[in-house]
């Protein structure tokens, strides 16, 4: 068996998130032998959303007088690229509509010479997590036409990370000759791993990825999406086998099942208000997220794993940070020595 991918979502939102909370998780994370940690990105980030929508900590953890924090993933992974020494630091994902790509090219190319090359870049459409979101608005920025929008930004960075006089052309973004230095410590440039659960998306990051990071998929459905990544790949002229396909999944991990489900319920079922999965069946978000006792735990990593699955971004479900580093403690000892 080959070595699989395990890394951790830090709280740079949810009702845990502060600075020094971001940075406990991120080196506990490294001390005790995690291959990544992760940061999501948002900008314009409701109250309503931090109080459904947590991909760090708990619902539990949730109080009337918090703001809607959310730290920008692109200054705090510089920070962290100081903290830590040698655990990669990915975003999943960009919201790439949202971004100007030249500008965030500079910032990924800077940021991989800070952290020594330890930089993955996730790039991702944007969604509304809830009805009311407002952030494509904010930016004025039509939310049609984000596909290929991304799929132009892409392109416009890759071609400023790998050309000397970089220039490009596409329908959202025009540019010639721009001499942007430096360039990536990565070479060709950090891997790009493409966001979303739609055919669309693992098709992108067949065209245009080193990796694939969906959510919200069960292994039967990894797998399909599989398939279509190396069927785009193919006819794109890609190796598929280049691509590196991982998920973001929530976790809880216990002694016990029933330990596991009494960290995990409420944070999902705080979830069914979200705009993105119907969730109002708590077993759907069970089928594809990964709680419950060791041994639940492996099985269910097994069942990615045959789907194709080799890195796993666990967004684990804690009320507490003491919770999450006794989590973070049975994963290491149990789970990650069984996949090396």
């Amino acid at each position: 068996m080959g070595k699989f991918e395990f890394g951790i979502r830090v709280p740079n939102s949810g009702p845990l998130s502060s600075k020094e909370n971001i940075v406990k998780a991120a080196q506990n994370s490294e001390e005790l032998g995690f291959d990544t940690i992760w940061l999501h990105d948002h900008v314009v980030w409701s109250s309503e959303m931090h109080r459904h929508h947590i991909s760090s900590g708990a619902a539990e953890a949730l109080d009337d007088a918090q703001e809607a924090n959310f730290f920008e993933c692109m200054t705090t992974m510089s920070y962290l690229a100081a903290k830590t020494k040698n655990i990669q630091i990915g975003v999943a994902c960009l919201v790439m509509p949202l971004r100007n790509p030249i500008y965030a090219a500079k910032q990924c190319a800077t940021l991989d010479h800070l952290c020594d090359g330890r930089l993955l870049v996730g790039v991702g459409l944007g969604s509304k997590a809830t009805r009311d979101s407002s952030e494509f608005d904010v930016f004025e920025v039509p939310i049609k036409g984000r596909g290929n929008r991304t799929d132009e930004y892409i392109e416009a960075m890759k071609a400023i990370w790998t050309q000397p006089m970089a220039s490009y052309e596409g329908k959202y973004l025009k540019f010639d000759n721009a001499e942007i230095h430096p360039k990536p410590v990565q070479q060709p440039h950090p891997p790009v791993w493409v966001g979303g659960w739609m055919d669309q998306a693992a098709v992108r990051a067949g065209r245009y990825g080193e990796g694939w990071i969906p959510g919200w998929l069960s292994p039967t459905e990894m797998a399909r999406g599989a398939d279509i990544l190396r069927k785009a790949a193919e006819d794109a002229g890609r190796d598929p086998a280049g691509i590196k396909i991982a998920v973001e999944k929530l976790a809880a991990i216990a002694r016990t099942r029933d330990e596991a489900m009494t960290l995990a319920l409420p944070t999902i079922r705080e979830s069914s208000h979200t705009y993105e999965r119907d969730v109002d069946n708590i077993q759907f978000a069970l089928d594809r997220h990964i709680i419950g006792s060791v041994d639940d735990v492996r099985r269910r990593i097994d069942e990615f794993i045959e789907a194709g699955v080799e890195h796993f971004e666990l967004k684990l479900i804690y009320p507490d940070m003491d919770t999450m580093y006794k989590e973070m403690l049975l994963w290491s000892e149990e789970i990650i020595p069984h996949y090396v």
